[in-house]
């Protein structure tokens, strides 16, 4: 549709922005210019459904007020003979309830990884991929108790497989290319739908990442107030500052959105376009711990009334 917030097929919402009618039996299997509908339907060999909002009690963790929100979470996986054995994934259809346009919105995956013994370990992420990950900040995983993993520990990523439905611009977006970096460094690099014939349907991937600790500073500490939470789904520290590029990534000189990218932001897409040297843990000289990591996608409006989903995994 070429007058509703985001392209999608919806036959029976009418809290929906766009409802169109007679257009047939939904598709289960994402196609190409039909992709939206398989993000409401049951997924995986195994599948756990679960619905929530912010509006039934009060928001005792955040202090904050409910915005409207509710959520169709769906958390499922695959019997394979391969690695996607070994993978969750986690997909969400956001509806707005409430009768207010929400501008600047950004949806965050939220990990706290606690890979074997926790205060070990060390983060970080690839922006190309749009990957967020944790590893052992050490070569042997804790101490040998029993739910430590000792010797050559694993680690775990999290991927914006399909991140939410950017707004609309009334064309198709152009692809990013590996070989030219430097053209269309945006949100081509790591989302999807870009350059695929097909106007407004472009998602994003990872947009921000960056981590806090459980323990520290305050700017560097677990959120306690809604604007803590809502600073650091955009980039921010608790105090409200930008993150800048390298060492702690507080109080520096070039502003980013990349937290720990080693060399993977070819086209310097988080450091306004100006590549930068590699940063790691290791390169800024980090003492392991407990890391809780975000990334983000964002920012998009999202209508009263309006739907936009997610996967991740």
């Amino acid at each position: 549709p070429d007058d509703g917030d985001y392209p999608y097929y919806d036959v029976t919402n009418e809290l929906c922005p766009r409802n169109l009618e007679n257009i047939g039996k939904p598709p289960a299997i994402p196609s190409e210019g039909i992709g939206i509908l398989a993000d409401q339907v049951l997924k995986g060999d195994q599948t756990l459904w679960w619905v929530f909002n912010d509006k039934g009690n009060s928001h005792s963790e955040s202090s904050g007020q409910p915005i409207g929100f509710e959520i169709r979470a769906q958390a499922f996986a695959f019997s394979t003979n391969d690695e996607i054995n070994n993978m969750t994934f986690y997909s969400y259809e956001i509806i707005n309830r409430s009768t207010y346009e929400l501008s600047d919105t950004y949806f965050s995956q939220w990990v706290d990884p606690d890979l074997g013994f926790s205060n070990d370990d060390y983060i970080g992420c690839d922006v190309v991929r749009g990957l967020g990950y944790c590893y052992n900040g050490k070569p042997t995983d804790g101490s040998g108790l029993p739910a430590q993993y000792g010797l050559n520990p694993p680690a775990v990523g999290v991927d914006f497989f399909q991140g939410p439905y950017m707004d609309p611009n009334g064309k198709d977006d152009s692809a990013w290319n590996k070989l030219r970096p430097f053209e269309n460094c945006n949100a081509a690099i790591n989302g999807v739908n870009f350059g695929d014939g097909i106007v407004d349907n472009e998602r994003f991937g990872m947009r921000r990442f960056l981590y806090h600790n459980n323990g520290g500073p305050a700017w560097f500490n677990d959120p306690s107030i809604a604007i803590d939470y809502y600073n650091l789904l955009r980039g921010r520290w608790g105090d409200g500052t930008k993150m800048t590029y390298g060492g702690q990534g507080h109080l520096g000189t070039v502003e980013a959105d990349f937290m720990f990218p080693g060399l993977s932001d070819l086209c310097g897409w988080g450091t306004g376009g100006v590549v930068q040297p590699n940063w790691t843990e290791e390169s800024s000289g980090n003492l392991p711990w407990d890391r809780r990591i975000l990334q983000s996608a964002g920012p998009f409006t999202l209508k009263s009334g309006a739907v936009n989903y997610i996967t991740v995994g």
